[in-house]
């Protein structure tokens, strides 16, 4: 059992040392007990043979308990089997304690003591409630132990589960950034567009952006800004003049890290429903500060008058998935808003790096 954690190798080996610690128990006990019942005529080296002759039947029931019931019966949750089988072993040495009693230490260290029947049930039941003072700490550490295992195995499996979902999310999020830039592409390639060697070559950037850099739990903060000047670069090739958009970034943003793929599902978000169903100007506005260590994120855009179903704004696949992602890995850390009316939605989202 670990007790210390020190700088200094040998002192945290030592106590922590699982014989070290045992030994040091039994040595422990000896002497208090000894003192205890040797303070009646302050004879302790008479009370500490005593102690020393009763010790191999101590040491049984303790490891048979805590090394073979705890292990096969109670940590299994054979409850009642365990109990029985408690039971019957501090009774199986309270009876050997009852014989070294009455044959070895009455009989040689208090020779004027008058003998009381060795199989008595008062004093089997005596030596047996004696005996569990001998019990009471190492079962209580072995339990603790035990406890402490099972709380530390399900910390791992429930970061194991948010884990996979982490990398279950970003991996929906990525996929389907990849469709609606492919589609931009496509487009282009239908229109036989000379740009589409240009949306080639910024999507290359962000495929290796995503390939080899998303895999970390955080990034560069500038390198998750150049991946989102690279998608607005696609769009703005996409759509040309037919949107407005303003771009602000403001605050040192160099030497700071993020999640990554956090920010982009708003911008995107905010492309794809400012251009539903609209025939004329559509704008888009985005702001990314950061100031002491505190991310500000402000997007708003236009929302055509044919786009009416709201909830087809609020919702989709990339802007549900982020709002996951930020729950799993920012839970107190970030502040979410989003509002929408009839002319513009606005996302407003406050984060705190670590």
């Amino acid at each position: 059992m670990q007790i210390i954690t020190s700088d200094n190798k040998w002192l945290s080996y030592i106590i922590n040392n699982r014989a070290v610690q045992h030994l040091s128990y039994w040595i422990l006990f000896v002497l208090f007990f000894a003192y205890a019942w040797g303070t009646y005529d302050a004879n302790y080296l008479k009370t500490i043979k005593v102690e020393l002759i009763n010790l191999p039947v101590k040491i049984f029931l303790v490891y048979t308990v805590i090394y073979y019931l705890y292990p096969r019966l109670l940590f299994k949750r054979k409850v009642w089997l365990f109990l029985c089988a408690f039971v019957l072993i501090v009774s199986f040495t309270a009876i050997l304690q009852r014989i070294i009693d009455n044959l070895v230490i009455v009989e040689y260290f208090f020779p004027n003591w008058e003998k009381a029947p060795t199989f008595s049930f008062s004093q089997i039941v005596r030596s047996a409630v004696n005996l569990g003072s001998v019990l009471m700490l190492p079962m209580t550490v072995k339990t603790m132990e035990y406890l402490a295992k099972i709380q530390q195995h399900e910390q791992i499996l429930q970061r194991e589960k948010l884990e996979a979902e982490l990398i279950f999310l970003k991996n929906q999020v990525q996929p389907h950034f990849l469709f609606n830039t492919l589609n931009s592409l496509y487009s282009l390639i239908l229109k036989k567009s000379d740009q589409s060697l240009d949306v080639i070559l910024k999507l290359s950037d962000l495929l290796r952006y995503m390939l080899y850099e998303t895999t970390s739990t955080r990034v560069d903060l500038t390198k998750e800004i150049d991946c989102i000047k690279s998608y607005l670069d696609l769009e703005k090739i996409r759509y040309g003049n037919r949107i407005d958009l303003s771009l602000n970034i403001w605050g040192d943003i160099s030497t700071n890290r993020i999640a990554p793929m956090i920010i982009l599902p708003f911008i995107e978000n905010a492309f794809k429903h400012s251009t539903k169903g609209f025939d004329g100007q559509a704008w888009i506005t985005i702001e990314i500060g950061l100031k002491n260590k505190n991310l500000v994120l402000k997007i708003e855009n236009s929302v055509p008058d044919s786009s009416s179903d709201q909830d087809s704004i609020v919702g989709g696949i990339g802007l549900q998935t982020v709002k996951r992602r930020l729950s799993l890995i920012y839970p107190e850390s970030h502040d979410l808003k989003i509002e929408s009316t009839e002319e513009s939605y606005n996302v407003h989202l406050n984060l705190k790096l670590q």
